[in-house]
């Protein structure tokens, strides 16, 4: 039986308002001064090493004018840095600063010490499942690059 578009619609709409709530549980910003935006700009930075302001735009979806507010309030921070490309001027890349690594190690750590607590009660089968779901998922979606 084949599930149309809508099917998937239905169910994402659905599934959305839970999946968002466990996840803002497992990451608490109460300690970083940063938005959730500002966040998922540091976590892409941090896994890529180094990207360009145009690159990172394109893989959150946001404009340049958009993306260099967020940039610049992480900078302000002391979580990035912006470097200029040394063969072309016009190009700005952004880096993970030692502090903004920090910040992401603490925050993993956070989420696996409340990920152990809320799985406390789950088998290794079920915990497997979750796993495969979301890594599905990730690949699916082009978010495990």
């Amino acid at each position: 039986m084949s599930k149309t578009t809508n099917d998937l619609a239905q169910l994402i709409v659905a599934v959305y308002p839970n999946v968002r709530k466990v996840f803002r549980h497992l990451v608490s910003l109460k300690d970083a001064p940063i938005s959730m935006t500002q966040l998922t700009c540091l976590s892409i930075i941090e896994k890529q090493g180094k990207l360009t302001m145009s690159a990172l735009a394109k893989r959150l979806s946001m404009s340049n004018q958009q993306l260099t507010k967020v940039v610049d309030t992480l900078e302000s921070f002391d979580l990035v840095v912006r470097n200029v490309d040394e063969d072309n001027h016009r190009q700005i890349f952004v880096q993970a600063s030692p502090k903004g690594n920090e910040l992401i190690a603490s925050l993993s750590a956070e989420i696996d010490r409340k990920l152990t607590f809320a799985l406390r009660n789950k088998d290794a089968n079920e915990i497997d499942n979750l796993y495969q779901s979301l890594l599905y998922l990730a690949n699916f979606f082009g978010t495990n690059e």
